[in-house]
């Protein structure tokens, strides 16, 4: 592999301040003797230049910036041998995998700061035993995102509730398991009224009423 392959795949998260610092340092250096990239980057840095203007600064969740790269990395294509042709900027949707990877990147990253210009709120959860867990709201929109809990006891799920106050809480259709002890869940419906969000173990399919243990709880 030559020194061009090795850090082709960089472009894009350097460009966006997502490499770690080490690896930052030695694309910068790659950067300076590789035209290939200088051309590549020169063709990206105006998308990256636009995004600040483009919504009102304002304190991220601490998780976005995290689930916006576990996406990019997911999604991103292997690079694979090909010829090289010169494209101008505004040709250029068929680019090499490190462009996609920084294509996918600027267009999740503007997705996230629309998010955060129409006002997501982060509430920290209690969760009940090991974890953590936050539910981020957008537009009275909701989205529970949980580290680290214990994966449901045998032959249970989890299971979302929505607590308005003053009687039972409403069961939904979200039910889930945790993946090495992650999860991200869209609590489904209009949080406008909802008091708490709860979530307990439950049988496969869900229930009408928490039978199970609650395992956390976020306040709206």
């Amino acid at each position: 592999m030559n020194d061009h392959d090795r850090w082709a795949d960089s472009l894009g998260a350097w460009l966006l301040g997502a490499l770690p610092e080490d690896e930052a340092e030695g694309f910068r250096r790659h950067l300076e003797q590789c035209a290939v990239c200088q051309e590549d980057a020169a063709g990206l840095q105006p998308a990256v230049d636009v995004l600040p203007a483009s919504a009102e600064p304002r304190t991220p969740p601490p998780a976005l910036k995290d689930r916006i790269m576990a996406v990019v990395e997911a999604e991103a294509p292997r690079p694979e041998p090909e010829r090289r042709t010169r494209r101008s900027w505004f040709s250029g949707f068929a680019w090499r995998p490190a462009l996609a990877v920084g294509l996918a990147a600027l267009a999740l990253g503007f997705v996230g700061a629309q998010a955060l210009q129409s006002g997501t709120e982060t509430i920290t959860a209690q969760v009940s035993g090991q974890g953590s867990a936050e539910l981020e709201i957008t537009d009275d929109q909701g989205t529970l995102v949980a580290k680290n809990l214990p994966a449901p006891p045998r032959g249970r799920v989890y299971q979302v509730w929505l607590d308005k106050g003053g009687k039972a809480p409403e069961p939904t259709d979200a039910l889930f398991a945790t993946r090495n002890g992650s999860a991200s869940v869209d609590v489904p419906g209009s949080l406008d009224g909802v008091k708490r969000v709860m979530v307990t173990d439950e049988p496969p399919g869900g229930s009408d009423t928490p039978s199970g243990k609650l395992l956390l709880t976020a306040s709206t």
